[in-house]
Formats: structure tokens, C-alpha cells, sequence
């Protein structure tokens, strides 16, 4: 069987542990714990650890899929999830100030992984913020001058969450075919 590590990155609020979970359809091993930061994101609970679900694909091969705490005190967890990991997902909070710096932070972080990294960035809330669109994020949204896949997403819908995986399979996919004709 083959095995597909994922992981899922982003800020504190951006939806990685709904993304997690409606994906995964309930199935997850999760870290949450009383949120104490509510100027960061008004929420109830939040992650200090990582999300982590196993989903097994129609095709029989298994999607492991990782969520990362987003609060920066745990951005030494980042590298460490991303060790092995073939695709990656980048969430971004629409209603988050300041989100333009913080993609671009992201993107630092995932450079070093290079291209066997199949990267997708997926922004979240933009229902909740009028005047945003997709546009706004899609001259930012390259890593080493080439562009990325770039989706909105209902982190909370299982649909969304899916078609999101889709696109990061068939990138993983591409890097994979790439590779092996290099």
C-alpha cells in the first residue's frame, strides 16, 4: 500500500483542524486544548501539538494527514512535521490583518523542502470578508518565482476539503513524474 504524508499548515484560526477533520470524516487524534490566546483567534480550543488523521483512498493506497499548532510559539513543530511529507497544504484566513506577510512567512518556511514538496495554498473565510478575492493572494502565491496552486475552501465542508486533496494529489503527482525524469 502506498502511503501519502500531508501535511496541513497555517495560521491560528485558518481551519487546519476542521480541514482535518471533515476530511477525515471524524477519524482524527488531535491535541486541542482551552484557547488562551483570543486575540489571536477567537475560538473556543486550539492545537499545541498536531492534528493527525489516517484516511484510506478508493484506490487502496492511505493519505496520512498532519495539522500543525498556528500559533507561532509552535513554529518549531513545522519543520519537524514536514519531514517526509510529499504534499503540503497552506491555509490562509481571509479575515486575518496582515495575511499577505504571513503567506509570505509560510513560504519560507516551505522552501527548504524544496520541489519534492507539492505545495497548494487554499485561503478560508473569504464569505466573511467582502471586498477579498482569490486575486488578491495570486501574485504572492510562488515559491521560487513559480505559481501555486490556488483554491478557496470551506475548511468545514467534507466536498471542498476533498477536491482540495484532489488538486494536492494531483501535484504530489506531477513533483513525482518530474522527479523521476530528472
Amino acid at each position: 500500500m502506498r502511503e501519502h504524508k500531508v501535511v496541513v499548515l497555517g495560521g491560528m484560526g485558518s481551519g487546519k483542524s476542521t480541514l482535518v477533520r471533515s476530511i477525515a470524516a471524524g477519524a482524527v487524534v488531535d491535541t486541542d486544548v482551552a484557547n488562551s490566546d483570543r486575540a489571536g483567534a477567537d475560538k473556543a480550543s486550539t492545537t499545541v501539538a498536531l492534528d493527525y488523521a489516517d484516511i484510506d483512498l478508493p484506490n487502496g493506497e492511505r493519505l496520512r494527514l498532519y495539522g500543525t499548532p498556528g500559533q507561532q510559539r509552535f513554529d518549531f513543530l513545522w519543520p519537524i512535521l514536514l519531514q517526509g511529507a510529499r504534499g503540503a497544504v497552506l491555509l490562509l484566513d481571509a479575515r486575518r490583518a496582515g495575511v499577505a506577510a504571513e503567506l509570505d512567512a509560510y513560504l519560507q518556511v516551505l522552501r527548504p523542502f524544496g520541489p519534492a514538496l507539492a505545495l497548494v495554498v487554499a485561503v478560508t473565510h473569504l464569505d466573511q470578508v467582502p471586498a477579498a478575492a482569490l486575486d488578491d493572494w495570486a501574485d504572492r502565491a510562488r515559491l521560487d518565482d513559480q505559481p501555486l496552486p490556488l483554491l478557496a475552501v470551506d475548511a468545514r465542508d467534507r466536498e471542498q476539503g476533498l477536491l482540495l486533496m484532489d488538486v494536492l494529489m494531483s501535484e504530489m503527482e506531477a513533483h513525482a513524474l518530474v522527479a523521476a525524469h530528472a
